[in-house]
C-alpha cells in the first residue's frame, strides 16, 4: 500500500480515485415559509466510503436542519463505484438574498497522481417575502440599550442578605405519620386472622364448595348455550349440562339420580311452585326430544329465555 504523497489541500479527507462533485438546490427562489433541499453528490470510482462529505456553509438567515445520507455503492473487482451524497433541508427566517458559498472537495486522483480540488459554484437563494432582517449595527445598539435597562431593574437587590429562619420542619421519625404507620400492620393482624378462619372454613365446607361449583357450571352453560342458537346439537347439550347443574346446586343429587318423578318430588317437597317444577321438567324433555328431531331458531330461542325465566323463579323459591 502506497502512502499518499505531500502537499494535501486543508480540506483533503481522505477521498483517492475519480470522482464527479455536485451541489445541487432544489430551488433557489422561494416565500417565506417555503423550505429547499441542497444536494451535495459526490460519484465515481474510489474509496467512497472512507473519506467525510463536505458541509455546506449558511449565513444566519437560513436554518439548517441535519442532513439525510444516502449511499448506492457497488463492490467489482474493478474497484468500488457508486455515489454517496448528503441532502440538507434549508428553511428561511427572513426575507433577502443568501449567497452560500462555493463548497471546495479535494481528493488524490490515481490517474494523474495527483491532488485536484473541485469547487461547486455559489449560489444565491432569493427569499421574496417574511420579515426583515435587522441589521448588525441596529442589533448592536438594540443590546446595548437592553444592557442598560437590565441594570437599573437589578439596582434595588442587596449584594448581602441578613437570613434568619422562618420555622423548623419536624422529623419523619417520631412524627404522627410515621407511628400511624408503623401501627397500620399490627391492625392488620386481626383482620388477616378472620379471613383466613373463613377461608379454612369455605375449604372444609365439601358440600358448600360442590354447590358453588354447580351454580357456576349452570351459568356457565346457559351462556354457552345462549352462544349456540344456530347449533341445535350443541345449544341443547349446553341447556341440559346448564339445568342438570342447577340441580346438583340446589337438590345436591348426582345426574345418575336425576329421573323426572324423582326431580319434581323433591322440588315440590321444597316448596317449589307446581308450574315451575312442570316448565322445568318439559325443559328437561325437549332437550332429550331435541336429539332426534330438527328443532327451529325459534323453538331454541323459545326454550332458552323459558330456562332464564323457570331457574329464576325456582332460584327465588328454593
Amino acid at each position: 500500500v502506497k502512502a499518499l504523497p505531500d502537499g494535501k489541500p486543508e480540506n483533503f479527507s481522505g477521498a483517492v480515485g475519480r470522482f464527479d462533485f455536485k451541489v445541487t438546490p432544489s430551488k433557489t427562489t422561494l416565500k417565506n415559509g417555503e423550505s429547499l433541499e441542497l444536494d451535495i453528490k459526490i460519484s465515481g470510482t474510489g474509496n467512497l466510503k472512507l473519506f467525510d462529505i463536505p458541509k455546506p456553509v449558511v449565513p444566519t438567515g437560513l436554518e439548517v436542519y441535519d442532513p439525510v445520507h444516502n449511499e448506492q455503492v457497488n463492490t467489482p473487482l474493478s474497484g468500488m463505484n457508486g455515489f454517496v451524497s448528503d441532502k440538507y433541508t434549508i428553511v428561511p427566517e427572513f426575507k433577502g438574498n443568501y449567497p452560500i458559498k462555493p463548497i471546495d472537495f479535494s481528493y488524490f486522483d490515481l490517474g494523474s497522481n495527483s491532488y485536484k480540488t473541485i469547487s461547486s459554484p455559489e449560489i444565491i437563494i432569493r427569499v421574496l417575502d417574511g420579515p426583515v432582517q435587522a441589521s448588525a449595527e441596529g442589533r448592536s445598539n438594540r443590546s446595548d440599550k437592553q444592557e442598560v435597562v437590565i441594570a437599573e431593574n437589578f439596582k434595588f437587590i442587596k449584594l448581602k442578605t441578613d437570613l434568619f429562619k422562618r420555622g423548623t420542619s419536624q422529623d419523619f421519625l417520631g412524627s404522627t405519620l410515621f407511628y400511624t404507620l408503623s401501627l397500620i400492620p399490627f391492625a392488620l393482624i386481626p383482620l388477616l386472622i378472620l379471613f383466613k378462619r373463613k377461608k379454612d372454613e369455605r375449604d372444609g365446607d365439601v358440600i358448600g364448595n360442590k354447590t358453588r361449583k354447580s351454580n357456576r357450571l349452570a351459568r356457565k352453560f346457559l351462556s354457552e348455550a345462549k352462544t349456540h342458537l344456530n347449533n341445535q346439537v350443541e345449544f341443547y347439550i349446553s341447556l341440559e349440562k346448564a339445568l342438570h347443574n342447577f340441580l346438583k346446586a340446589k337438590l345436591h343429587i348426582e345426574t345418575s339420580e336425576m329421573s323426572k318423578d324423582k326431580i319434581s318430588n323433591i322440588l315440590l317437597s321444597k316448596n317449589a311452585n307446581e308450574k315451575s317444577v312442570n316448565e322445568f321438567i318439559k325443559l328437561m324433555e325437549n332437550c332429550e326430544f331435541a336429539r332426534y328431531a330438527p328443532s327451529s331458531s325459534g323453538k331454541m330461542q323459545h326454550d332458552y329465555t323459558n330456562a332464564v325465566e323457570v331457574i329464576s323463579e325456582l332460584e327465588k323459591q328454593l
